[in-house]
């Protein structure tokens, strides 16, 4: 039941900003503009991305999440999430970079997946740090892969760091959605490290003091 009232909740700003200006329309009080034509098509995506991360969800529940693991490198991986991102943190002003060793091992994993959860935690980061912070992607560890998305943004009170993966948790609850994001884009991200046989946590010295998510994947011993 909190699942359902939890998603009614997610669709409800969308579906009513759609209503009131698809009426404003038809009545004439809205003038058909450039604008008007995309904020529907902005909160149309927005509830196609909450369909399409619940259908994730549901299938990592069902235990039915396709994956293809193979050895990959690292470094590909950030590099194509940090690329899809860029642009977005560029917009806001936010730094973001990457360290990974030259040499590290291939992983392995689903390199798409990889990519969705690392471009979830980038996208999770740049909501939650302000224009002129820094978020630095990072990867080492020794006997498995620890990637690292480290962020100097608002941080998470230590009441909150055991939630933040629940879906649809807000740490504060009068944030609107309409900031960006789901609602899901964490656990999701949880659902898919853990199907690819790693963890995934967050640490945060407290609020003001930015945060770092860290999650792990196995180290192929087959070689590259």
């Amino acid at each position: 039941m909190e699942v359902i009232l939890d998603v009614s909740h997610e669709l409800r700003t969308p579906l009513s900003t759609i209503r009131g200006h698809v009426e404003g329309l038809a009545e004439g009080v809205v003038e058909p503009s450039e604008e008007t034509w995309a904020l529907l098509q902005a909160e149309a995506e927005r509830m196609g991305r909450l369909v399409d991360d619940l259908r994730r969800l549901s299938q990592a529940d069902a235990g039915q999440l396709v994956l293809s693991p193979a050895p990959i490198s690292p470094a590909e991986v950030v590099g194509l999430a940090i690329e899809r991102m860029l642009p977005l943190f560029e917009e806001k002003g936010v730094e973001l970079s990457s360290m990974v060793p030259d040499k590290l091992p291939p992983v392995v994993a689903d390199s798409s997946r990889v990519v969705q959860v690392l471009t979830n935690l980038l996208d999770n980061a740049l909501r939650h740090t302000p224009a002129g912070g820094r978020v630095v992607v990072e990867v080492g560890g020794d006997g498995e892969a620890v990637f690292g998305v480290i962020d100097t943004g608002e941080g998470v009170a230590s009441e909150h760091l055991p939630h933040v993966f629940e879906r649809f948790y807000r740490a504060e609850k009068s944030r609107s959605r309409s900031e960006g994001g789901s609602g899901v884009g964490l656990a999701i991200s949880k659902a898919l490290v853990e199907a690819m046989g790693g963890r995934i946590w967050v640490e945060s010295p407290g609020v003001g003091e930015g945060a770092t998510f860290s999650f792990t994947l196995p180290i192929s011993r087959r070689g590259s």
